[in-house]
This record gives structure tokens, sequence and C-alpha cells, in this order.
């Protein structure tokens, strides 16, 4: 039974719901609109969010069978961004007369009013609500909440406005709640200065159930006190709900020290799955020469070690200490931690056997000595070394690379100045399941040589970023006049195409100069491209522009911002022939002229965002576009 849905204030019609009328009798053959139900929802079930957007437009069954099943309706995210919300005013006087259901919605810089409908109509089918650096008082909090009883996760971040005015009659009042949220299990608090005492434990009395808490970046622009009392609250209530938390995300939160993680050391019941923290303390020299010269030092609450037949004790660091205590850990993010040496890093990987995820960007005291044993961490699937500038090809090939991790799915290798392309020759022969992989601004690795390995190996590749990585030319995206072939066997020589990964979605060239119009003719053809950034690539004119969009009409995100070469001409190609287009970006252009105002507002259906800052013919940005382009959430210009 396919499982549709119709929300509670919505009035069937005499028809009947996803009735279908007889078609008229000179209709012609059937056609795909025809398709039974199940059929049509194994095809949509088999393509990407956005292409099942695009097939709804299609006609009334499609769309039908596109947003109105509930498993699909459930991945939609719908995002409101610099609005009024009011009952009485656009865009939400239109949802208030749909029948839809909104699962999950996102709010951004959103101004409310007053106490809406729309919650009472859509609230007991939300799952999950985020609000973001929004206008937004107590008593339409509690609305909101009060109207979404089955809500799973919560996010009021950077809404410092909310906390400054939230204020409780008596500190009573704070525990005291005519309702609960029994699904509430995942609070985001992060990029709050103000939350008080007061308005946490409000918070985690409507939350009982709660097992992720996220206050990353808070509390910093308050004083020093104040800041210390508050995460010494937040630790109690880690103590009070310790058998139940499996997610704890502290990352550059201040005052999260040594204390505290000793504090977290001591809960015998806490059992965390996933972790960030941002740890600057410094461990003791005396601690890292023992962990140094011991490499079989037993760890509690205390460091462990003979000395011939003598048994000396020395009191952990609290990170050392926790970090023991959680066999579990699955997920764990240090970025930006100071306090990570090789030899932290080295103990990391002994006690974590588990780590599916590990990122470590920013740790700049690590070394290569740190990372050699990454190699037992069989079940990673995530790695993050970006901008470690001391590590180099022997960790990478020693520590990082070999067949025991055969899971790795995400590996970013972000400014390393020190790797080479024969570390990158590597990686692709060891992880060829690699999904997303990020080589921003790591030049001496990203070559003609290794874009042929990528091309040939990384099938599966969905995300690639090259960001500044100015060695790559044509020749190594589309394979054609290269020196030498990288790939050749004995007699048998052949070159590669990017066209190879075929499952591509976002692709960033920004800063490859040396990419012309050769690569986007012979090399450019996906059929799932989402996203591709090609800033700063001098030499793409008009003929190139004109093959990318032909064989690339997926592209929904488009940035062409310092490109000297593109014109009206190219404006006009580009809206005309990409439907889904949704953000464009041509920061820099000197060519483009007051013209591409008529070609993006008489081409563009359902642009939302567009950028033309530095375009010093263009005059009037914001009154051209705003009044021609009514679907434009934002414009970015010199104005």
């Amino acid at each position: 039974m396919m499982d549709f849905f119709i929300a509670s204030n919505h009035q069937e019609p005499k028809t009947g719901f996803g009735q279908i009328l007889d078609p008229p009798p000179d209709s012609g053959p059937p056609g795909f609109n025809d398709l039974p139900m199940e059929i049509l929802l194994m095809i949509m079930d088999m393509i990407s969010l956005e292409d099942r957007i695009a097939a709804g437009e299609t006609c009334r069954r499609w769309l039908e069978a596109a947003h109105y099943y509930t498993p699909f309706n459930e991945q939609f995210v719908f995002r409101f961004s610099n609005i009024n919300f009011s009952d009485y005013e656009p865009p939400l006087s239109y949802f208030l007369k749909g029948f839809r259901i909104f699962p999950r919605i996102e709010m951004s810089s959103v101004m409310f009013y007053g106490k809406s409908d729309f919650w009472p109509d859509f609230g007991e089918y939300i799952r999950d609500l985020f609000i973001s650096n929004s206008n937004i008082q107590f008593e339409g909090l509690i609305w909101i909440l009060q109207n979404s009883p089955n809500l799973c996760k919560l996010g009021l971040e950077s809404c410092d406005e909310l906390f400054k005015t939230w204020v409780f009659e008596n500190s009573y009042c704070c525990k005291q709640s005519n309702f609960i949220l029994e699904n509430l299990v995942d609070v985001s608090l992060a990029n709050n200065d103000f939350v008080n005492e007061l308005q946490f434990n409000w918070i985690m009395t409507i939350a009982p159930n709660i097992t992720h808490l996220n206050i990353s970046n808070c509390f910093k622009m308050i004083p020093s006190v104040r800041r210390v009392a508050m995460v010494e609250h937040v630790m109690r209530l880690i103590n009070n709900r310790k058998f139940q938390f499996q997610s704890l995300l502290f990352n550059g939160t201040l005052s999260m020290d040594d204390i505290c993680l000793s504090t977290l050391a001591l809960l015998d019941g806490l059992r965390l799955e996933s972790l960030g923290l941002t740890f600057c303390d410094k461990i003791p020299v005396a601690i890292i020469d023992l962990l140094r010269r011991t490499p079989d030092l037993k760890i509690t609450q205390s460091l462990q070690w003979k000395v011939s037949k003598t048994k000396k004790i020395m009191k952990a660091p609290g990170f050392i200490s926790f970090i023991s205590t959680q066999k579990y850990l699955e997920h764990l993010d240090l970025t930006s931690s100071l306090g990570i040496t090789d030899e932290i890093m080295d103990l990391i990987i002994n006690c974590l056997p588990r780590l599916r995820t590990l990122k470590v960007r920013r740790c700049i005291l690590l070394t290569d000595e740190g990372i050699m044993n990454i190699v037992k961490l069989e079940n990673l699937e995530v790695l993050d070394l970006s901008n470690c500038e001391k590590i180099s090809d022997k960790a990478m090939f020693n520590g990082v690379v070999g067949r025991k991790i055969k899971r790795l799915k995400e590996l970013y290798l972000c400014e390393l100045p020190y790797l080479s392309d024969y570390t990158l020759i590597q990686v692709t022969l060891n992880f060829s399941m690699i999904q997303i992989l990020d080589l921003s601004c790591t030049p001496n690795a990203a070559s003609d040589p290794t874009m042929q390995y990528i091309n040939f190996y990384l099938v599966h590749m969905r995300k690639l970023n090259l960001d500044s990585c100015n060695k790559i030319s044509d020749a190594g995206i589309t394979g054609i006049d290269l020196p030498y072939n990288p790939l050749e066997i004995w007699d048998i020589s052949e070159s590669f195409s990017i066209t190879r990964l075929f499952k591509l979605r976002t692709l960033v060239l920004t800063g490859c100069y040396r990419v012309t119009d050769l690569s986007l003719q012979n090399a450019m053809h996906f059929g799932e491209l989402k996203e591709l950034h090609m800033a700063r690539c001098y030499q793409i004119t008009q003929r190139g522009i004109q093959a990318l969009v032909e064989n690339n009409r997926a592209i929904e995100y488009l940035d062409i911002s310092g490109c000297p070469l593109v014109t009206d001409s190219c404006i006009d190609i580009i809206t005309s022939t990409l439907k889904r287009l949704k953000t464009l970006r041509a920061d820099k252009c000197p060519l483009l002229t007051n013209e591409c105002f008529y070609f993006v507002s008489v081409n563009c259906q359902y642009l939302k965002h567009i950028s033309l800052g530095g375009c010093l013919r263009l005059t009037r940005v914001k009154k051209r576009l705003s009044a021609s382009v009514p679907t434009l959430h934002e414009i970015e210009c010199d104005e």
C-alpha cells in the first residue's frame, strides 16, 4: 500500500485527492504519464532529490509521485530566508493554502510576527526545525514548539537576540513547562554567546530524551567568569543524563579545558559515538616523554608504569583519561586543536579502534610521526588532514595508504605543501571507493599525470575540489596532448578524460587558469553535475561556455567570476540553456553590460541567488533585477 499524505487543514475536493480524470477519447497513445504509480515511484527512488523535483514539473501525475509520497517528501528541506513570517504576507500566505506537509524546515534571517496559523496546521508533521540568525521572541518560540509535538531535531543557532530578551519570572519557571517533546533527541545551540543557566534548563526540560547536544562556538562574548559557570552547568547536565548521551559537540567553545575533560572522564555511564572538541591545553612535557618511551602504558584516571620493579603512578591529564574511556567512539572532530601532538595522536589511534571519522584540520603541531599509524583504523571512512603543513609523502605512504583501510569515502588534503604527485597516485591506487576528494591549495600533488590516475581509478567520485591547483591543464582533464602517458603499460598506451567520473556532482576548478575551452568542449559531459566552480579561469570564452551548458544541463550552481572574456552573449547562453539554474556568480567580469539584465529576466525561472560585484559597466543592479526576476532571494553587487 502506497503511503501518501494529506495535511489536516486540507478539505478534499469532490473528485478526491490523487484521482486522475479519464483522458479524452482522442488523447493519443499512452505515454510516460500513464505509467502505473508503483513503477513511477521506483523510477523516482533511483534518481537524486534535485532530479526528482525537476521530474515533478512534467505533469500532474509525476508531480504526485515526486512530492506527495511520504518517504520522498521527508527528504525535502524547505528553506525560508530573509522574509517576514506573517500569515498575511507571501510566501507564508501561499503555504497556508496548500495541503502538503513540511517535515524539515530551515529558517535564516526571518522576522517572526505573532502566532502564525502555520504551526497549528502543519506543526504535527514537522520533524526537523532549524532557526538561525532570526528575530524571534520567547513567546513565539513556545507557540512553535507547542504545536510541533513530533519534533526530533531543534536548532537555535546564532539567535543571541532571543536569549538576550528571554527572561523568567523566577528561577523555578525554567524547570516547569506545560508540554514536553518526547521525540526531541537532537538540540543545537551553536554560535550563541548569551545563553544562561535558566534558559538552558528550560530547553533541557522539554527534551527529556536528548541524545545529541551541540554547543559549538558558544559563550565567546561574555566575561570569563560567566563562561566558566555556563560550561560547569553543562557538565552537570551531562552528568545527570550520562546514560543517554551519544553525541557531544564543543568545537570552538572556550573554557572546555582539561578540568572539564577530567570531569567527563569520571562519568562511568557515558558512552559517546560522536565527539567534537577544540583542545588547546598543553600536555606536560613529562607526560609526552612518558608516552613516547612507554608505548604499552596503562591509562585510567592515572598513568601507571614500572621502572625496574618499582610501580609508579602519575595523574593523567583530562584529555588523555577521557579519550581512554571512550572505546566506542566512532566520529572524532579535533579541528583547530593546538594541543594535539604526535604522541597524543598515536594515543587516539590506539584507544579508539572503531573510529570511522577523524578530522584533525589545522592541528598544526602534527608531523609525519603523528599520522604514521592511521592505517590501523580499518573502519575509517572520513579523514581530514587539511592545513597540517608538516605532513609529507613519507607519512602518507607509510601511515595512511594501505590495504587495511578499505572503506575510505572522503579524503581532505587541503593546503599540504609537502605532498607530491606520488602520494596522490598511491591514493588513487588504494582507495578506489573515494566519493569526495579535496586537494584545494595543494598544487604539488595535483598535476596532469595525477589527474589521469583520478580519471581512471576514482570512478565513484561525487565531489572533486581542485581549487588553486594551477598545474592542471587541458591535457590532464581531457587526456589530449599529454607530454607522456602515465598509464602506459608495455606497448599499450591510453589516456582518459574526466568524463569517466560519471557520478560527479560537484567540480571545483577555481584558479585553474590553464584550463581553456578545449576542456569544456571535449571533457565536460556529465549527466548529474549540479555545481561547477570556474572562477579565475581566464581563458574561457563564449565557445567553451556554449559547449559546457549544452552538455551539462543539470547545473544548478555556476561560478564564472573573474573570467575576463565573459560577455552578455555568454549570460544569454547560460540562462537560456540551464533551465534549472538557481545560483549564478559572475563577479569581476568587465565586459558585462546592462543588456545582460534582459537575458536574466527573460530566461531565468528558478534563479534565487545572483552575484555581479565588480562589474564596472553595470548600473542599478538591485533595482533592475528585483523588479524583473521575482524568484531572486539575494542579489550581491557593489551598490
